[in-house]
């Protein structure tokens, strides 16, 4: 906290009280009841929670941690609040602020890096009740909405009106658009629409100090001069609440072709990956998936290609259906000149339809712990002889994924299986995300995001923007209460920061510790 003092000396004071707060713990067990009153005030006494049950299913995200971080972090919260509107959230910010509680926002919590999780208690608020679509501006092709429905949901909706989003993450089932936009999404149809910052009109957020923003309302394409939509993308939550969202809708197109090619080498896929990125089709979505994902199906006993596949890359085509049938016979092309088995058809939408499922091994662990990283496509072979060495070294159950973002950038999504109920091997186990993260910035890539495992992270991706991002936090929240020890540090629950490089060597100990340890085993009870 202390470099925030030396920058900015007119919040000294504010910082100095609120982290002696924090430092205590934030001490929410003797205030939690007069806290909850002026809650429900607010909100009403069916969506205010303090059931110890309840408060514990908001202590985690995705991924599933190790019981004995809580040490360290306290990420049960002491209420969960489930707002109805902006107004709503703007009052119990206001209250927060007073009374120096941590505040968390979430989504769909479907990310895995500990973004939508308190590491010091407080209050989370849980903005999947703001679900609604709230406008469809056909003639200028906007749809604004909450910020907790999910994709699917709007997607769907939009698609019986003749519309879809462009792009969209892989786990729309659940994640959701406040959610996406604060992690920075990219996914589903990014290659050909662009991530979710470009899609955004206008937010309307609600900032650390209660007062709600709206960063613009504008009906044209083209923005000039600065743009307040990029501050909060990508924030993680630390910035404020995003409670609504302006939209780019397209109109529906008239086929949407799925084409899947088999691979006996995944390494030839990285070239038929390279070789599309500098031809003149552009596809709606590229995936990829290694032999070693279609075994933990066939464990599971889920339909798979032939087991002499040893890598998958699904392409989805989006257009009109002539010019699908040339774009289609130029991919063919390409893949043909690596030996690429083309799929049958059946195949190919058997893989589409299943592109929000890629975690459905999660089963075969019975725990799946999923790392992201974007690295360069001319850097895409060797990262892949990488991470098979990083999964060697730490006797990992795993196996890649991915899809392509864009020409000249590839999402590595490898995950691992594992067994939560093995307390100590599950927890260094974790420590692979780390050396994933590593490895892309190696190969010329960065981390996917930061979250509180990875903030450590920070400096490494950005030198001097590092201190200005900062500064830009403690500007925005001055009470320090947004979705504390995330993004720009960690933070335990006692209010103490956590330096990069204790981060960074805490996780460097326990992945020397899963190297020496044995080899990890398949559970077969769990089918």
């Amino acid at each position: 906290m202390t470099i925030y003092w030396k920058i900015i000396p007119k919040y000294k004071k504010i910082f100095t009280i609120n982290g002696a707060i924090r430092r205590a713990g934030c001490d929410m067990h003797k205030k939690t009841q007069e806290t909850y009153n002026k809650i429900i005030l607010i909100t009403g006494k069916d969506r205010v929670r303090i059931d110890p049950f309840e408060r514990r299913m908001y202590s985690h995200d995705l991924a599933s941690l190790p019981k004995m971080l809580e040490f360290v972090f306290k990420t049960m919260p002491d209420l969960v609040v489930k707002p109805k509107s902006s107004e709503e959230i703007s009052e119990i910010i206001k209250v927060a602020a007073y009374e120096g509680i941590p505040i968390v926002p979430r989504g769909g919590a479907s990310w895995g890096l500990g973004g939508a999780m308190p590491v010091s208690g407080g209050i989370v608020f849980d903005l999947t009740r703001m679900n609604k679509i709230l406008d469809y501006d056909y003639e200028n092709l906007i749809v604004t909405v909450e910020p907790g429905i999910t994709w699917k949901a709007l997607n769907d909706n939009l698609i019986k009106r003749g519309y879809i989003i462009g792009s969209y993450p892989s786990s729309a089932l659940a994640a959701t658009v406040g959610g996406w936009i604060n992690t920075g999404g990219v996914g589903v149809g990014t290659y050909k629409y662009g991530s979710a910052m470009d899609h955004l009109k206008s937010l309307e957020v609600v900032l650390p100090t209660g007062k709600i923003l709206e960063t613009g309302n504008f009906r044209t394409s083209i923005f000039g001069g600065q743009d307040l939509n990029r501050v909060f993308f990508g924030s993680e939550g630390t910035l404020g609440i995003v409670t609504r969202a302006s939209l780019r809708i397209y109109p529906k197109p008239q086929e949407i072709r799925p084409i899947s090619y088999g691979f006996s080498n995944f390494q030839k896929l990285s070239k038929v990956v390279r070789q599309i990125t500098l031809s003149e089709v552009v596809p709606l979505h590229i995936s990829f998936l290694d032999g070693y994902h279609f075994n933990f199906l066939r464990d599971l006993g889920i339909q798979t290609p032939d087991s002499k596949i040893k890598g998958m890359l699904n392409i989805a085509l989006e257009g009109d259906s002539a010019v699908l049938d040339i774009e289609e016979k130029a991919l063919d092309e390409i893949a043909a000149k690596h030996k690429a088995i083309k799929q049958d058809r059946e195949v190919a939408r058997h893989e589409w339809n299943e592109r929000f499922y890629e975690l459905r091994t999660k089963r075969a662990g019975p725990t799946a712990t999923l790392g992201e990283v974007f690295v360069p496509i001319s850097e895409m072979s060797t990262m892949v002889e990488a991470t098979y060495n990083l999964i060697k070294r730490m006797k990992l159950r795993a196996a890649i994924t991915g899809m392509v973002s864009d020409r000249n950038t590839a999402i590595f999504m490898p995950y691992y299986l594992s067994d939560e109920r093995k307390l100590i091997r599950n927890m260094v186990s974790l420590s692979f995300v780390k050396k994933l993260g590593d490895l892309a910035f190696e190969h010329g890539g960065r981390p996917a995001g930061l979250g509180l495992f990875f903030s450590g992270n920070l400096k490494k991706m950005y030198d001097e923007g590092w201190d200005t991002m900062r500064d830009l936090k403690a500007i925005m929240d001055p009470y320090d209460i947004m979705n504390p020890g995330k993004t720009v540090e960690g933070l335990t629950r006692f209010g103490v920061p956590i330096p990069p490089f204790a981060l960074n060597f805490g996780m460097d100990m326990m992945a020397g510790v899963k190297h020496i340890m044995t080899k990890d085993k398949k559970v077969v009870s769990w089918g």
